[in-house]
């Protein structure tokens, strides 16, 4: 679809369509990581630090937080690789997604995107603006919410104990 000035193609749609099902499913990814922080967490205080975390700061709680698990004898050492395994991938991923929504795109003159910018400090950054891209990051942070949540109920239960 032309604008005024042209050729320039502005349908966007399948774009926006894959950067709004990413941005959903990091959502989803960050809640399965707070559930997962919630259900290692042992006091109501762990618990309310929990609430105001960004998604990169909740990994690392929950990371913490299994480690003091181990220390607890709550899990084994090696369900706290497997979940810091998990969370590793987790945040390099939800890094990417930060990656896509907090730059700046540029397009050429045509309407194709060429380039972003990082806003903190503007550096330039090569990252694709495709759909297929975009939907392979969607469908990672949603397989990472399933396997996220997965270990949390097979290793720590479906409830939350009352930590008040």
């Amino acid at each position: 679809m032309p604008n005024e000035h042209g050729d320039i193609p502005l349908d966007l749609t399948a774009i926006e369509a894959a950067l709004g099902r990413m941005v959903y499913r990091a959502g989803s990814l960050e809640a399965a990581v707070r559930y997962t922080g919630g259900q290692l967490a042992t006091t109501a205080e762990q618990l309310k630090e929990l609430g105001g975390l960004s998604a990169g700061n909740l990994v690392n709680k929950a990371r913490g937080y299994a480690k003091k698990a181990v220390t607890d004898k709550r899990i084994s050492s090696d369900e706290r690789a497997e979940l810091v395994r998990l969370l590793d991938e987790t945040g390099v991923h939800l890094k990417s997604r930060n990656t896509y929504i907090h730059g700046v795109w540029l397009t050429r003159a045509d309407g194709s995107p060429f380039v972003m910018l990082n806003q903190k400090g503007f550096a330039v950054l090569t990252r694709p603006l495709a759909a297929e891209e975009i939907g392979k990051l969607s469908d990672t942070l949603l397989t990472l919410s399933n396997d996220l949540f997965d270990w949390t109920v097979r290793v720590l239960g479906e409830e939350v104990e009352s930590r008040a």
